[in-house]
């Protein structure tokens, strides 16, 4: 089987953009809570060992190098999230570009998905109906 390598990684905007913005809110949340979880337990912790301006340099401190590892998770996410959205998406517009063939009359190729994408059980079925719209068109002419 050939493999199927794709370039475009927008490929369903509104879906992809829900999804998108979805895992990116969820992933966000996560991390806040847990980067607010550490801050605010180091800081406690900081509270009852020091006083003063030993705290407030501290504090600050603990801060400026969660906020340096938060912005990078962050980074991460939107790139990750790009790419699990693709592996929906990517499929979907493959989907609709064959069935809009179908109902077009042209004739479809079988459907060929990456390794990792989503959605293969449907592609199986799809081209299924598409191997049997083929056969009953040769039959036919």
């Amino acid at each position: 089987m050939a493999k199927v390598v794709r370039k475009k990684y927008i490929v369903k905007k509104e879906l992809q953009l829900k999804l998108f913005l979805q895992l990116v809110i969820f992933m966000f949340f996560v991390a806040l809570l847990v980067g607010l979880t550490e801050y605010f337990t180091v800081y406690g912790t900081l509270m009852n060992s020091f006083s003063g301006e030993k705290v407030t340099l501290l504090r600050n401190l603990v801060f400026q190098r969660l906020i340096l590892r938060f912005l990078p998770a962050v980074f991460a996410i939107v790139i990750i999230s790009v790419f699990i959205t693709h592996k929906i998406a990517g499929p979907i517009f493959v989907f609709q570009r064959a069935i809009k063939q179908m109902s077009e009359g042209q004739e479809v190729r079988t459907i060929r998905l990456r390794k990792y994408d989503k959605l293969n059980d449907f592609a199986e079925d799809l081209n299924k109906l598409i191997d049997r719209i083929n056969t009953e068109k040769s039959i036919n002419t």
